[in-house]
Order: structure tokens, then sequence, then C-alpha cells
């Protein structure tokens, strides 16, 4: 009788429909709550055929914390009421007073929406914020707030980060974080935020700062300002990244492409070069292509073996074995010497010097009989340089010998590999060039002064 009164009282409230689901024991009750806990509301009665009222709304503030829990009771006493009140029941009805169930089931219902959609808007809240933690932490984005009015600021634990600190409390102040900023950036840093409030446009800035160890940083600053409602600028707030790793690669490039554009240009002048003491030294036009192709594909290995190396230098053995390979297989060429490190530009004229010397042992010396071999070896040694009457220092002496070969003639005039050898080495190097055609094989002595160009491996 009392679930049917229950009943048509709710039918009397208006802009409501109610589908009700009765249960009467404990068992139903937990089958309901845990099955179906699609409830807008629970009534329950203060004494139950198995278990209380108060069991009941401990069960629901458990399972359905959300859902409105009213007790219809015919038992009196404001000590009830209280402590149903106080273990989270919504509202106690007296049967007594049946009429006040309408106005009390309304208002809960209007309660319970209101405070279901403000607990719903701080989850979606919570798990926005979540979510934008999580991207710029990914991104390694600090984030950061200034009060234009006092100079405070709130960093995040990567923005302080970003300038080298542990704590975002070193940086509570924007004069603060000024102290941080490079000194010659600090003008133009101020400039952007003063561009960004006056404009509304967007603050975008880049600029050095000093960590508390003394090594130099690039941050990139992105915000832009937050006004009041009567168009006055309040603040700026935004992000910060890191930036160091991209300045120091920008560096690089431009040092690479500085590199090349003077690789290209020494390159195109030894090309040209070759090519005008190629013509100026082959007795006929007809032999020209061979001899100018012949050292262009010389240029072009000494090329490819430095790009291997990632033009970081190669050693002198690694030059020798590029041009000799041919025939150190025959047991024809003997090459020895410890290891030395030469840079770009002394590996390539090194590798056109001796591809000058076997192309001509090929030819006309050692390499042009069967019996005929070549000695190449070096050593690291302390003696001056004779013609610059300088004091004893570590040089390089490298010695060419051929033996074995037809008869030596020396020549009426000197070819292009001879000047190459006598004249470029010995300019290139800094050093002393000795270039001999005695009767059993050609000789070449080189000097060279141990330096950053040629040095010890």
């Amino acid at each position: 009788m009392d679930a049917d009164l229950v009943r048509e009282h709710l039918l009397l409230i208006d802009d409501h429909e109610f589908e009700v689901r009765r249960v009467d024991t404990r068992k139903d009750f937990i089958d309901a709550v845990n099955a179906d806990g699609d409830f807008d509301l629970i009534l329950s009665d203060f004494d139950l055929p198995d278990f209380d009222g108060m069991s009941a709304l401990a069960i629901a503030r458990e399972r359905l914390p959300r859902v409105p829990f009213i007790f219809v009771s015919g038992m009196l006493g404001e000590e009830n009421a209280i402590e149903a009140l106080k273990k989270g029941a919504t509202d106690y009805v007296v049967k007594l007073r049946m009429e006040r169930l309408q106005v009390v089931v309304r208002r809960a219902l209007v309660e319970a929406r209101d405070r279901n959609e403000l607990a719903d808007k701080r989850q979606a809240l919570a798990e926005s914020e979540a979510r934008l933690r999580f991207a710029l932490e990914a991104g390694r984005l600090g984030s950061w707030e200034l009060t234009l009015a006092t100079g405070q600021m709130r960093v995040s634990q990567i923005c302080a980060a970003n300038l080298g600190l542990a704590d975002p409390a070193e940086l509570a102040t924007y004069d603060a974080l000024l102290r941080r900023v490079h000194p010659e950036d600090r003008e133009y840093q101020q400039a952007a935020v003063r561009q960004a409030v006056a404009s509304g446009s967007a603050l975008e800035v880049e600029y050095r700062t000093v960590w508390p160890d003394g090594s130099l940083h690039w941050v990139q600053i992105r915000g832009r300002a937050v006004y009041d409602r009567d168009g006055i600028a309040t603040g700026l707030a935004g992000v910060s990244l890191n930036i160091t790793d991209r300045k120091k690669a920008e560096e690089r490039q431009l040092l690479l492409l500085e590199e090349l554009n003077h690789r290209v240009k020494n390159t195109l002048a030894m090309v040209q070069s070759i090519a005008k003491q190629t013509l100026r030294a082959t007795p006929s036009v007809e032999a020209f292509p061979d001899a100018f192709q012949s050292r262009l594909r010389a240029l072009a290995q000494a090329h490819d073996l430095l790009t291997r190396r990632q033009w970081q230098g190669a050693s002198l053995s690694e030059i020798a074995a590029l041009t000799l390979e041919p025939h150190m297989e025959a047991g024809r060429v003997q090459v020895s010497g410890p290891g030395v490190t030469l840079t770009t530009g002394v590996a390539v004229s090194l590798h056109l010097a001796f591809h000058e010397l076997a192309t001509n042992a090929a030819k006309y010396g050692a390499l042009s009989t069967g019996s005929g071999r070549i000695d190449l070896n070096w050593n690291l040694v302390r003696q001056p340089l004779e013609s610059r009457n300088a004091p004893e220092r570590d040089a390089l002496v490298l010695h060419w010998r051929e033996s074995g070969g037809p008869p030596v003639v020396p020549p009426t005039r000197r070819g292009f590999g001879s000047r190459l050898i006598e004249r470029g080495l010995s300019h290139e190097l800094e050093g002393e060039v000795s270039l001999a055609f005695d009767a059993t094989g050609v000789q070449c002595r080189l000097v060279i002064p141990l330096s950053a160009r040629v040095s010890p491996q």
C-alpha cells in the first residue's frame, strides 16, 4: 500500500514521467543496483522486510553515489532523520506528510542534475588538463603565465628546466626571468613582449639564456596576451621550448654549406689547373682527353674516399692503397709506415701526386716491365726544414723509390706531374720536395712538418 501511495504522488509531479522499479528484499535491491545502475532516484522505506533502510543507503552510496536517496518512512523522530542525512541521504519524508514528497523529489532531481553536470564538467576539465600536461611533457614544452600588474610569474617544471633551473620558484617574477636572458638579448625579448601586449598579436621570440653553470642555451617562447572585459591586457600566457639542439644543428648546417662552397671552388680551381697543365704538357691534342680524364678519375677517387669518411680526412695508408692497389696484389709495390692522419686538402694533394708517380712508373718506369718494383715508406722524424733554416721540428719524411725498371732518362722538360709534385706539394704542404730521375729509377722524397693537417694517429 505504501509503494502504491508513493507511485500516485510521483504521478502528480508536473513535467516528469517515472518508470518505477520496485524491490522488496536485500537481494533484489543489490541485484538491481548491480545489474542496472541507470537510476535517477531511489526511494526507500526505513523498515524493510529482511533488512533496514540504512543498510540500503550504505549500499546505494557505495554503488551509486550520484543518485539521490530519499527516505519515505512512517517512523517519526528527528534522530532518525538526522542520522539518515549524516549517512548521505538526500532527504527524509514522513508518510504522515506525504504531500511533501512531490516538492522533495522535484528539488532532489534538479539538484542532482545540476550537481552531476558540474561533476561531469569538472571531470572533463581534469581530463583535458591531463591531456594538455601529457602533450606538453611529450613535446618538452613548458607552460608559463605572467601577471602584468605585479610582474608575478607561474611556470611549470619543464619551463624552469628550459632555463637550467630545477625549482620553478626561481622564476617567480619577470625580473627573475630577465636575469636568465643573455644580456645582449634582453632588450629584444622585452620589446617582443611589449609588442604582443600592445597589438594583441602572438608572441613568438627566440633568445639565448645563460644557465647557472654559465653555459649558453636557446629557448623559443610562444604566447598571447590575456585581456579583461574592458579590453585591458592583464597578463600573458604561453609555452617555452629548449631549441639549443636545433640552433646547433643550424650552425653546423651553415658551416657545412660554407665548407661545401669552399670545397667546390677549390675543386673547380684544381680541375681548371689540371686542364691547363695537361693541355700544356701533352704532345698532341689527341693525347689530351686520356691524360685529362685519368687525372679527373684520380681526383674523383680521392673525393669518393673522403666522402665515405664524411670529409673528416683520411689516413696516409688509405691514400697510398687507393692509388697503388692494382699493383700491390702482384707484390710489385711495398708500402710501409706508421699511422698518419691527413686533412682533406692534404689527402687530395698526396693522392694526385701518387697518381702521377704511379702513372709515370706504369708508362716509362718500374711498372712498365715485369721485374720492376716500387717501395713507398715513411717515418716520423725530428729534423729541420733545410730551405727555411728552421729549427728542428717533428716531420713526416716520405720516400718513393723505383727499381728494376728500364734505365731512366731525365726528361728534357718538366711535365704536369713533375710540376704538381715539386711546386704544388711544396706549396700545399709547406714542406720540402725533391724529385730525382736516377738511372736506376725515379726517386721522390717529401719532408712535411707535422701540424693539425698532418698528424700521427
